[in-house]
């Protein structure tokens, strides 16, 4: 009992007592008193046993705790992209999650936006990088990425008559080609056309950018698109020339979505990463594709916040 006491930081009182009040609890003796030194029953012995292991287990589940403390709160993330993003910052932002410092296991997914959407509430993916921050759902963490704004794309070759003219007159004359109306895409420069009174025909429309840009480089008319989308499009840039929206005042902002109580030390970070590169690699490119952007082109990237995951 002394040497346990000096062990424990107790006196043997202490320890007596505690004794005691264990084989109360159990209901049966650990040590024979009648011997000397103490020796431990058949229960005595069971018990150390137990405590041996429980010892075992209580050290392996703390170091544990602790290695899941220092990495995120899981290492696998299901993410999807609208398409716009995902072929032109998702291919870099995929990989610094797998093999930069968060190091995750990611499966990612592009499309439209509402699918994305669908998905989030389904809980068949965890995040979604969209331009649809999805404002009327609640328990949703929002981190504003990248703000663009539209822009005008025509054949090159019909650049000279377009500039500085009003946008209704252009389309008077032209005809759009329109992003379909099942693009989030679509339905805001709907919305901003009919803002302005501007009725235009429905003709061409399009899910992606890289089709609604392949016909606009084959003379088949003009659309209002945006940087990111020029940037998609790449291969037909040399046909096309990308001027300022008139009448402009419209912009989209590319977020990053999660549900909340899903990856919820994830999401700051994912969200840094992507601001990252959006500054050291996307807006360099978009600059060398629309050099005349190059003095906003800073201003595109949002900057992180308190307020992040309420914006």
């Amino acid at each position: 009992m002394s040497a346990a006491g000096i062990r424990l930081g107790m006196t043997q009182s202490a320890v007596s007592q505690a004794m005691k009040r264990a084989e109360t609890q159990i209901g049966a003796p650990l040590v024979h008193r009648d011997r000397r030194p103490l020796g431990p029953t058949e229960a005595g012995i069971t018990l150390l046993a137990h405590m041996r292991e429980i010892s075992l287990r209580v050290e392996r589940a703390v170091e544990e705790m602790r290695a899941a403390a220092a990495r995120p709160e899981r290492e696998d993330l299901r993410l999807g992209m609208i398409d716009t993003f995902a072929s032109t910052v998702g291919p870099l932002l995929v990989r610094s999650l797998m093999d930069g410092s968060i190091a995750l296991r990611v499966s990612a997914y592009s499309g439209l936006v509402h699918a994305h959407a669908e998905a989030l509430m389904r809980n068949e993916i965890d995040a979604a990088v969209t331009s649809d921050p999805m404002e009327g759902v609640d328990d949703l963490n929002r981190f504003p990425l990248f703000r663009e704004p539209f822009l005008l794309v025509a054949p090159i070759s019909r650049a000279d008559t377009l500039r500085n003219r009003p946008l209704e007159e252009l389309l008077f004359e032209h005809r759009l080609i329109r992003y379909s109306a099942r693009s989030h895409m679509g339905t805001q420069i709907e919305r901003h056309l009919r803002r302005l009174r501007i009725e235009h025909p429905q003709a061409l429309s399009f899910d992606t950018s890289d089709s609604l840009l392949a016909m606009v480089a084959n003379g088949m008319g003009v659309a209002i698109t945006t940087p990111l989308c020029v940037l998609q499009g790449a291969t037909h840039r040399p046909a096309l020339e990308v001027m300022p929206l008139p009448a402009t005042g419209i912009s989209r902002t590319i977020t990053l979505v999660t549900r909340r109580g899903g990856v919820d030390t994830l999401g700051p970070r994912i969200a840094e990463a992507a601001r990252g590169l959006l500054r050291k690699w996307t807006l360099p490119q978009i600059a060398a594709q629309v050099p005349w952007l190059a003095n906003v082109i800073e201003k595109m990237v949002l900057e992180s916040s308190i307020a992040d995951q309420d914006a």
